[in-house]
């Protein structure tokens, strides 16, 4: 391995919630008389941090952003149960740990809310250090993975996430990033950073084992 160190996204690159996510954002618009989302791939190609700017996208005034925030997550954590883990993960979690990397995770979600979608996957163990944030505002999770990352010396690290804000967080802690298609935001927006985009945990586990990761 290259690495002795692997950061975690959370949402669309472990848990695979994008559809609940466009489900809970279309009966959103839909309680607002806003035009739904057509697909998933409309999702994705407006789907970014920080989030107030893409509920405006899609035609959520800014104004009332904390109350439609709010609306949100009620919606969508009413559906979260139904999400699991990518095919391939727990395995690349597994491999990764055979390693001797050290695996940390790194989300934009609220740290209890992260806590309660993580809890029922089997997989928290794999984890030596979870990094959430202080609300459910999505702004992003850049200031928090700079704070975190003073009391971790990170060396040769890589950042596994499926959005533009993961490459952004990578490039501030000097950290490699690999981005997959599978999560929220389209694979041509994804390449556009310069950065590896892989289809799914998988085709990255096979990366990893072929050695050209």
């Amino acid at each position: 391995m290259n690495y002795k160190q692997i950061i975690w996204d959370f949402n669309g690159t472990i848990l695979d919630d994008v559809a609940l996510t466009l489900e809970a954002t279309n009966l959103l618009l839909d309680r607002y008389g806003k035009r739904r989302l057509a697909d998933v791939d409309e999702y994705r190609a407006h789907f970014g941090f920080p989030v107030i700017d893409y509920y405006a996208s899609i035609g959520l005034e800014r104004e009332n952003f904390e109350h439609y925030a709010d609306e949100w997550v009620a919606l969508y954590e009413e559906r979260a149960p139904r999400a699991g883990l990518y095919a391939g993960c727990a395995e690349l979690l597994g491999y990764f740990k055979e390693c001797g990397c050290a695996q940390y995770l790194l989300s934009a979600t609220e740290r209890k809310m992260l806590k309660r979608q993580l809890a029922p996957l089997g997989i928290e163990g794999y984890f030596d250090d979870l990094v959430g944030q202080d609300d459910t505002r999505a702004h992003g999770k850049l200031a928090a993975a700079l704070e975190w990352s003073k009391k971790v010396k990170l060396d040769s690290a890589l950042l596994i996430g499926d959005s533009l804000h993961d490459a952004e967080v990578a490039k501030a802690l000097g950290a490699d990033c690999v981005l997959l298609s599978c999560g929220h935001q389209s694979r041509e927006r994804l390449e556009a950073t310069g950065c590896r985009v892989f289809d799914s945990p998988e085709s990255l586990l096979l990366a990893a084992r072929e050695g050209t990761l």
